[in-house]
């Protein structure tokens, strides 16, 4: 067992409280990561989980024992650090072995784990070289083997990938969820990359200031956020949000500038529940685009191009909605050859089926069961 529980845990420095009460059960062989922006508390949960940092409440547990009092070294736990961490002076062999060495292990079975982790991250040929003569990725492969061969209950990684370049990141990414897949043991991963928590984890725990604020899957993440801060953190680039007030009875959304949306039937229910409230209205860019005819699924209004950039793969586009003064401007992800230029007037389609609504005042997600 390698289940990870965290019991209302604390963490406190003199008066001022960084984590406030934070409950979450990772499973045996789960990859899950911690994604927020800077200062949110993600790294410093992490090193409570590895023992690095002392918890001020609450409980943790490895593998359903308790560590709360246990050193880093007992708690059976590999880490993997942002800046690698190896011994410029040793080989890539002696830093793999450096922690069997310090458990007393046999020659035999070091020389058999180091080629073994060696063999599963195919830097056999590096085992002689010293770190300085390694690229950044391959330090990282390093880093990656010195934490495989102690085969440990969980993996916990602090922002691994953040000191390569975009390339090598997009590579190592795919080389960590072969590895996760291949070992099948508990990963606990910190990252601010939203790309690398939405392709790498099972389930991600966004956090903001200390608190979590929603613990899912990367689908319910990003299709069902539980709050405006999680619609707008994740997405490349992120939902668009618009002030607006909920109809009479439910059954339009009212933008700025005097545009009204319908309300798909099995939301109007819910949505009733909100009539005549201020509200916030959140839409992804992929669901704004040029209106096509006949497509009872999108909501037409009229459109004015403020701003195009070119992504050759898809083009974005900022357009201001509506006609009237004040009307409010969001970006849509358009087809390469749908040719829009700034200053064009063009119906959008909103897809009306795919809006997020979230309370104005505490950012909550307003949805009912089945949205």
């Amino acid at each position: 067992m390698s289940e990870v529980t965290l019991k209302q845990v604390v963490k406190a420095y003199g008066r001022n409280q960084v984590i406030h009460g934070i409950d979450l059960a990772i499973g045996s062989g789960e990859f899950v990561v911690f994604v927020g922006p800077s200062g949110c508390g993600k790294s410093t949960l992490l090193r409570m989980i590895a023992g690095l940092e002392e918890i001020t409440a609450g409980e943790i547990a490895i593998g359903g024992t308790v560590v709360n009092d246990m050193p880093p070294r007992s708690r059976d736990i590999a880490m993997v650090f942002q800046d690698y961490a190896l011994y410029p002076h040793k080989t890539v062999y002696e830093n793999m072995a450096f922690g069997l060495r310090l458990r007393k292990a046999p020659d035999a079975e070091i020389r058999a784990r180091v080629g073994e982790a060696a063999g599963i991250l195919q830097i056999e040929h590096l085992l002689e070289r010293k770190p300085r003569e390694l690229s950044g990725g391959q330090r990282q492969r390093v880093a990656m083997g010195r934490a495989i061969v102690r085969k440990p209950k969980a993996f916990l990684f602090d922002e691994p990938l953040s000191n390569l370049d975009a390339l090598l990141r997009a590579e190592m990414r795919v080389e960590i969820k072969k590895l996760h897949q291949k070992l099948g043991n508990t990963v606990v991963y910190v990252t601010h990359d939203q790309v690398e928590a939405m392709t790498l984890a099972d389930r991600i725990v966004v956090l903001q200031a200390g608190n979590l604020i929603q613990y899912d899957t990367p689908d319910g993440i990003y299709n069902r956020p539980a709050a405006q801060f999680v619609a707008g953190f994740t997405g490349s680039p992120p939902m668009n949000f618009l002030p607006a007030s909920m109809g009479e009875g439910g059954r339009t959304i009212r933008l700025p500038g005097g545009v009204d949306l319908p309300v798909p039937a099995r939301r109007v229910a819910e949505c009733a529940r909100h009539a005549g409230r201020e509200i916030v209205f959140g839409l992804r860019p992929e669901h704004i685009g040029i209106a096509r005819d006949g497509d009872a699924s999108h909501a037409v209004v009229p459109g004015r191009v403020m701003l195009v950039e070119p992504l050759g793969s898809d083009t974005l586009g900022l357009v201001r909605l509506g006609a009237a003064d004040g009307a409010g401007e969001m970006t849509g992800r358009f087809a390469p050859d749908a040719g829009i230029r700034v200053g064009q007037g063009v119906p959008i389609g909103l897809a009306i089926d795919h809006f997020h609504l979230f309370d104005k005042t505490t950012g909550v997600a307003i949805r009912g069961a089945d949205w």
